[in-house]
C-alpha cells in the first residue's frame, strides 16, 4: 500500500555569487513534475515526485540556478524592506486598512468582545493574543463569504465551499473541486487588495492557470486589479509576518 505522506531527502545546494544556498528536497506522492518553491519565509524547497533520481534533481536544479539566483535576491530585497504599516504597534488591531484600538483586561478568561469602536480582549498575553488572532479569522470568514458571493453573481461564476487559513505563499487558492481558499491576513489590507484576490480566485474557477485568456478575464472584471496587486508586493512580507502577539504587550520579546 502506497503511502499518502511525504519525505524529506538529503538537502542540495545550489551556487549563488554571493554563497550557497540549502535546498530542501521533499519528495511527494502527488506531485507529477519537480517544483522549486522560494518564499521569504519558508526555506528553499524542491518538490520532487517519487521517480525522481538524484541525477534528475541536480540537473533540474543547474537548470535552474540562474532563476534561483534572481529568486534570491529578490527575497533579500524584500526582506530588508523597512515597515511601512507599523502593522505591530501595541493595542491597535486592523481591519479593512484601517486601525480599532484595543483594551487588554487580564482576566482569567479570554476572549474578544465589541464595544463601539474599541476590542476588549481578556486573558493572559498568550490567551489573548489567540483570541485576537481568531478573532481577525472570523472577520476574515464573514467579509469574504459575502464579498464572494457578490462577485460571484456578478461574474456568473459559482463556487463550492470558502476556507480561510494561514497561507505562507499564497494570499488565496482556488481548487479543481471548485473550492475558494483565503488567507485570514487580508483582513488588515485595504478592502480593494482583499476584493481583489477575491475576484482573482473567481477567474480560475473559468481559467484555471495563468494564461493570456486568464489575465484577459482579469482586466474585464477588476480593471484596477494592478494597484491592488502592487499594495500586496509592496506589503506583502509584513503583513505575513505580523503576530497578533505583540500588540497585546507591545514587547519586542514577543515576536521572537
Amino acid at each position: 500500500m502506497t503511502s499518502n505522506k511525504s519525505q524529506f531527502r538529503p538537502s542540495q545546494s545550489v551556487q549563488l555569487g554571493s554563497g550557497t544556498l540549502i535546498v530542501q528536497v521533499r519528495e511527494s506522492v502527488r506531485a507529477r513534475r519537480m517544483r522549486l518553491v522560494m518564499s521569504p519565509r519558508r526555506p528553499a524547497e524542491l518538490i520532487v515526485p517519487e521517480k525522481a533520481s538524484s541525477s534528475d534533481v541536480n540537473q533540474f536544479l543547474q537548470q535552474k540556478s540562474k532563476w534561483v539566483a534572481e529568486k534570491h535576491a529578490l527575497i533579500q530585497s524584500i526582506l530588508s524592506r523597512p515597515a511601512e504599516l507599523n502593522l505591530e504597534q501595541p493595542s491597535v488591531v486592523w481591519l479593512l486598512g484601517r486601525q480599532q484600538h484595543i483594551q487588554h483586561m487580564p482576566t482569567s478568561r479570554p476572549s474578544v468582545r465589541q464595544v463601539g469602536r474599541e476590542l476588549i480582549v481578556g486573558g493572559n498575553s498568550d490567551e489573548a493574543a489567540a483570541a485576537v488572532e481568531r478573532w481577525y479569522r472570523r472577520k476574515s470568514r464573514q467579509h469574504v463569504q459575502d464579498l464572494v458571493e457578490h462577485q460571484a453573481k456578478r461574474l456568473g461564476l459559482e463556487f463550492h465551499n470558502i476556507t480561510i487559513r494561514d497561507q505562507q505563499t499564497r494570499w488565496g487558492s482556488c481548487s479543481s473541486s471548485r473550492n475558494l481558499s483565503f488567507s485570514w491576513r487580508l483582513i488588515m489590507a485595504p478592502p480593494e487588495v482583499f476584493e481583489y484576490v477575491a475576484v482573482h480566485e473567481l477567474c480560475h474557477l473559468r481559467e484555471p492557470n495563468h494564461s493570456k485568456a486568464f489575465w484577459r478575464l482579469l482586466d474585464v472584471a477588476q480593471p484596477q486589479w494592478p494597484d491592488a496587486a502592487n499594495w500586496l508586493r509592496r506589503h506583502g512580507q509584513e503583513v505575513r509576518a505580523y503576530n497578533p502577539r505583540t500588540v497585546i504587550d507591545g514587547s519586542a520579546e514577543a515576536s521572537k
